[in-house]
C-alpha cells in the first residue's frame, strides 16, 4: 500500500507508517507509506545511481568538500526523478477526498521539520522536496557519524490538515 488513511495505517507495519501513527489515528488527513518512496527509488533506478554517486566517499577518511559536492548530486537526482503516474493520480485523490480547509502540514514521522502545501500538486513538490533532504550534507554526514553508511531506509510522510 503507497498510501492510506490514518485509521488504515494502525494495521500496516510499523515501519511503512511510522510511530506516530497510533496517536494519529483519528488525524485528518493520509500517510504517504514508505513503499511508495521504495517506489519512487526503484522506479528511478536511484539506488544504483546514488551508488555509483557516492562511491568514491570513504567513510574512514572522509574528504567533506567532495561529500558537499556529491550530496548537491543526489539532491538533484532526486529532484528531476519522475513520480509514476498510478501514484500522483492516488495522492490526487487521496488530497481532494480529504476536502482540507486550509493548508495542509507534511512532515515525516518523529521529525521536527515540516512544510506546508495549499494544493494537491504542491503535495507532491513538497513530498520530493522531502526525500531530496535527505541527501544534504548535513543528514549524510550525520548518518555516515552514526551508521558508517550514506544509504538511508524509507519513511513514511504525513499529510495533515483540517476538515472543511
Amino acid at each position: 500500500m503507497l498510501l492510506c488513511t490514518f485509521s488504515e495505517a494502525t494495521r500496516l507495519p510499523l515501519a511503512d507508517v511510522g510511530t506516530e501513527i497510533k496517536q494519529l489515528q483519528s488525524a485528518h488527513g493520509f500517510v504517504i507509506t514508505a513503499r511508495a518512496e521504495e517506489q519512487f527509488y526503484i522506479s528511478n533506478n536511484l539506488p544504483e545511481n546514488l551508488r555509483l554517486t557516492f562511491q568514491s566517499i570513504n567513510p574512514r577518511r572522509l574528504d567533506e568538500d567532495l561529500l558537499e559536492v556529491l550530496c548537491s548530486q543526489a539532491e538533484k537526482r532526486i529532484l528531476e526523478s519522475a513520480m509514476l503516474e498510478d501514484f500522483i493520480a492516488q495522492v490526487y485523490t487521496a488530497f481532494e477526498n480529504s476536502h482540507f480547509a486550509d493548508l495542509v502540514l507534511v512532515r515525516r514521522p518523529q521529525e521536527k521539520f515540516f512544510e506546508y502545501a495549499k494544493n494537491k500538486r504542491q503535495v507532491l513538490l513538497e513530498l520530493k522536496r522531502m526525500w531530496a533532504r535527505d541527501w544534504r550534507f548535513n543528514h549524510v554526514l550525520e548518518r555516515l557519524d552514526k551508521t558508517g553508511k550514506i544509504g538511508l531506509d524509507a519513511r513514511a510522510i504525513y499529510i495533515l490538515g483540517r476538515q472543511l
